[in-house]
């Protein structure tokens, strides 16, 4: 009797043990979706899309404050009382489905009532998303956001009609999250969602199938979330996250028999290694039964990491099924990615310490010719296909806005692609040392132009030549000729001489009678004139 009293209590010790990190942990969720718009057509997933993420929330030990079809002032009621909830809360979660928009670099939630005629209704007819993630950091601990809301958007376009001193962009803008913050798009920067066709969005529908998964990270659901979405969609719609998560997140953490067993697992293969380490160390002088023994060792080590191996992430693939080379920028200055080649020789040598070196060369040899067998192909130059929904246009005056924010555009955005566009591309490729295509915009280069967190363009180089000061020419300084030589001094010279003047004589003035006579007559020659 005792010893079945002793093992119920032991049971109940370790049911309390294994659900004792999931009950002390408080977690609380917004869940917002707005379908029945009031001045736009109505949207067909996103109450769905709400009300099943909030259910399936509840199961994961969330406290969820949830709201369908909100106007404007109800979605600010919902978000003030998630506000006071997160006080004190070790994780916080917003989930947002309906029409959102990005203008100037800003994104906004887009009510029901909403109604977008000019740049001043943004203030009162939308939600900034900015007022939700300033709530989260202000108290939650861990803070998640998942907006499925880069649904094309007719409110956009009437707002855009009303001026063009707007910078609205296409979809939702990226944000750069703090610390333990992890932001999800349901769809690329720059790019819309899809509805789809059935009661969910392929967005929802892959995030509800694997978000109660066992023993998965975050991390590793968004790698699910993100495959089964593109296969949904045939490569037109992919998730991307943003993330600054200081750890691991589960929504359903691992029970602790299988984290004892992954455990025990880790320190086989650590002792493995070990021997097969300490064995290889002087296989010189191995005996014949040592070396059977070693290739056993490595053959069990061979087995016991198979599944750890098959179940690593592939690499991404293309619409076209090939892999894709999409550079990710870095800021200038910051650690550079290894490369997948080069690290993979390491990779193999860690994993099974079997490698030699010369089996290493041998693998980076293959890689290379592989490499070079590849690379024709990947270097035709094939227009790009626009993403879907939009222009050439709107393609072109996104990427000039960009030029325009990193230093290497001072033009006008009016959505022309021609020679100053093609010019300051060059400066960027210049600057961020890479080979975007200048012919014509392309979304790839719009992504790259948009992740770019280094430096601006110099200005002496983004400044048109028009606008630069002609260079000053300083004329060198003239050559003073030598002083003359003074003549020698000679005898003094004789004055010169001046030619004999006689002296006028004197006129006779005559008498008095005279005189009065010459003034009486003065034409009458008189003696002595």
């Amino acid at each position: 009797m005792l010893k079945h009293f002793a093992a119920c209590l032991l049971a109940l010790a370790a049911l309390f043990a294994a659900l004792a990190p999931a009950a002390a942990e408080k977690r609380v969720a917004l869940v917002i979706g707005n379908a029945a718009y009031q001045n736009a057509p109505p949207l067909r997933n996103p109450s769905n899309d709400a009300t099943d993420i909030a259910a399936k929330l509840r199961e994961l030990g969330f406290d969820v404050v949830e709201g369908i079809d909100l106007g404007k002032r109800d979605m600010e009621k919902r978000i003030r009382a998630f506000a006071e909830q997160l006080n004190g809360a070790d994780v916080g979660l917003f989930y947002y489905a309906g029409h959102g928009l990005q203008v100037n670099q800003k994104n906004y939630l887009a009510p029901i009532d909403a109604e977008l005629k000019s740049e001043t209704d943004l203030d009162f007819e939308a939600v900034e998303l900015d007022l939700v993630l300033k709530q989260m950091l202000r108290s939650a601990g861990t803070s998640l956001v998942f907006l499925d809301a880069c649904r094309d958007n007719p409110l956009v376009q009437k707002l855009a009609q009303s001026g063009r001193s707007l910078n609205i962009g296409r979809g939702l803008a990226r944000v750069e999250p703090v610390s333990s913050m992890m932001i999800i798009y349901s769809a690329e920067f720059g790019k819309v969602a899809l509805d789809g066709t059935g009661r969910n969005s392929p967005f929802t529908e892959a995030l509800l199938r694997h978000i109660g998964e066992e023993g998965e990270s975050i991390s590793d659901m968004m790698i699910e979330v993100r495959n089964d979405v593109r296969k949904e969609t045939g490569n037109q719609q992919q998730p991307i996250e943003s993330t600054q998560l200081t750890g691991q997140f589960f929504f359903k953490p691992a029970s602790q028999q299988a984290a004892a067993k992954s455990s025990s697992t880790d320190a086989e293969i650590a002792a493995l290694r070990q021997e097969i380490a300490r064995l290889q160390a002087d296989q010189g002088a191995l005996l014949k039964s040592q070396q059977e023994q070693l290739a056993l060792l490595q053959k069990k080590l061979a087995e016991e990491t198979k599944p750890s191996e098959a179940a690593a992430p592939q690499p991404n693939v293309t619409a076209s099924g090939a892999p894709s080379h999409v550079i990710a920028v870095e800021p200038a200055g910051g650690a550079t990615n290894t490369a997948p080649a080069t690290a993979a020789a390491p990779n193999a040598a860690q994993a099974g310490n079997t490698v030699t070196p010369e089996e290493t060369t041998k693998l980076a040899a293959t890689e290379s010719a592989g490499a070079e067998q590849t690379t024709p192909e990947a270097g035709k130059t094939t227009e790009a296909p626009l993403p879907q929904g939009a222009t050439r246009q709107e393609l072109a005056q996104d990427m000039l806005a960009e030029l325009k924010r990193v230093g290497c555009y001072f033009g006008s955005i009016n959505g022309n692609w021609g020679g100053r566009s093609q010019l300051a591309l060059d400066r960027f490729n210049r600057l961020a040392k890479l080979e975007l295509p200048l012919e014509e915009p392309q979304q790839a280069s719009l992504d790259a132009l948009r992740g770019w967190k280094g430096p601006h363009c110099p200005i002496e180089q983004a400044v048109p030549p028009r606008f630069k000061q002609r260079p000053v020419v300083v004329a060198p300084p003239r050559r003073t000729p030598p002083p003359r030589k003074a003549a020698r001094a000679g005898p003094p010279k004789p004055p010169p001489v001046q030619a004999f003047q006689p002296r006028p004589r004197p006129q006779h003035q005559g008498s008095d009678e005279q005189r009065e006579l010459q003034r009486a007559f003065p034409s009458s020659a008189w003696p002595g004139q």
